[in-house]
């Protein structure tokens, strides 16, 4: 099940979608927490071509963690992590092909002590959306009916 997260402690989103099982290769890739990382990977990845992995076609939401969803992990990894060297105190997005539910309230891993990827993705699609659809993003045009019922404030 997805999770909706208030963000009180974060100035720039107002609230986090976050995934309940990690997502990426060798994880558990719950359906509804693949639909929300690909959802967040389309809308970025159309909204600023550099998050689109050199070779492949646009995202496609379906729910299943495959090659195409790998390959657009590891770009938003690399390109956030590009943009955003110092953002954190490991130096930008842990580089590993996973999406990592948020744990204890924090933004930021426990190991690395870098920015959860779910955290700077809800950060890119209020970029690429603005805030207001970020506050509801069952509103987007994009956003997979299937994930809808799956929403739960955590």
């Amino acid at each position: 099940m997805a999770r909706v997260y208030l963000a009180p402690t974060i100035q720039a989103l107002p609230l986090v979608y976050s995934v309940d099982s990690p997502v990426g290769p060798n994880c558990i890739n719950k359906r509804d927490d693949v639909l929300l990382v690909q959802f967040f990977l389309k809308v970025i990845s159309e909204h600023d071509r550099l998050y689109l992995p050199p070779g492949q076609s646009p995202m496609q939401i379906d729910g299943i963690q495959g090659p195409q969803t790998a390959a657009f992990i590891r770009q938003y990894q690399l390109e956030n992590s590009r943009r955003n060297p110092g953002a954190t105190a490991g130096g930008g997005l842990k580089q590993d092909g996973v999406v990592h539910p948020v744990q204890a309230g924090s933004i930021f891993g426990s190991v690395g002590h870098t920015l959860y990827t779910i955290v700077a993705m809800n950060h890119s699609y209020s970029l690429a959306r603005g805030l207001e659809m970020l506050r509801d993003i069952t509103k987007d045009p994009l956003f997979p009916g299937a994930l809808r019922p799956s929403l739960a404030v955590g």
